[in-house]
């Protein structure tokens, strides 16, 4: 019965040290009142803390799930200003509030999606073109420019210098990295505390992530095809009653190389029966 709940409502975030909070919740801090600085210069300071909502939001992902697919720079700056945009077109072309704020809304999902930025709180900064009020509605589509794309590169810029000193949390994800140590076969037990030494916020669950691991090892190895591994510093390992091949890559005039690929190919027991190998 309790596992049973414990799956309706869905798994937790990851734990994480409270090294991670105090750098997510300070960053956020200075974030938010950088953010609010400038929308209160723009607009008046009842409208800032409008779009302080919006990037509020937005500062949650970037500090506490700095390497999320939603967090990512392409889904940041397009989600906010594709929303922008069409916030700023429902408040100009449709009279009923309620309605342009639907339209706002449904419009930046579908173009988020459309676009490949889905960036949750583009939702909230297409909201609030609608419902800011006059001081936003006076901006016009200087609302896509001015606050949002101003405030939008404040929090990238944070987001970068914070998370930069810790290099496994450094935002984009691409400027993080890992040591990658010698690792044997995965197992979900493995994967689940792979997941939590990462000390960050996963936007995937353990589970998703050993399905997701054993599809790209059954893809990598359809029709028996075999796994091509960079050759460099690498440790191989097999379970115990297995066979291992290793394979160096001749040039065209048959001498062995010492740059190119290796080949690995594991045989089971009964897969070694066949082949007649021992």
């Amino acid at each position: 019965m309790v596992e049973h709940l414990r799956r309706l409502i869905g798994p937790g975030t990851t734990m994480v040290g409270w090294q991670e909070v105090a750098i997510a919740g300070l960053a956020a801090v200075a974030s938010l009142w950088a953010v609010h600085a400038v929308s209160a210069s723009l607009v008046s300071p009842d409208a800032a803390l409008f779009l302080v909502g919006s990037m509020g939001a937005t500062a949650v992902l970037l500090f506490a799930v700095p390497h999320g697919a939603l967090s990512q720079p392409w889904p940041l700056f397009g989600g906010h200003l594709v929303s922008a945009v069409i916030g700023v077109a429902a408040a100009d072309w449709i009279a009923d509030p309620a309605l342009a704020a639907g339209v706002a809304v449904g419009g930046a999902i579908a173009a988020m999606q459309l676009l490949r930025c889905i960036h949750p709180p583009g939702g909230a900064t297409a909201l609030v073109a609608v419902i800011g009020g006059s001081a936003v509605h006076d901006l016009g589509y200087g609302y896509i420019l001015l606050p949002v794309l101003t405030n939008a590169t404040i929090l990238f810029a944070l987001a970068v210098a914070a998370n930069y000193p810790f290099r496994w949390r450094r935002y984009p994800i691409g400027l993080a990295r890992w040591d990658e140590p010698p690792a044997p076969p995965l197992t979900s037990r493995h994967l689940q505390a792979a997941v939590r030494d990462l000390n960050v916020v996963v936007d995937i669950t353990p589970a998703e992530l050993d399905a997701i691991a054993r599809r790209a090892l059954a893809h990598a190895t359809e029709d028996d095809a075999s796994v091509r591994l960079p050759i460099g510093e690498r440790h191989v390992h097999a379970e115990a009653g297995e066979a291992v091949t290793i394979h160096k890559r001749l040039d065209d005039d048959g001498e062995p190389r010492g740059r190119g690929y290796i080949t690995l190919n594991v045989l089971g027991r009964d897969r070694r029966r066949e082949t007649g190998r021992d």
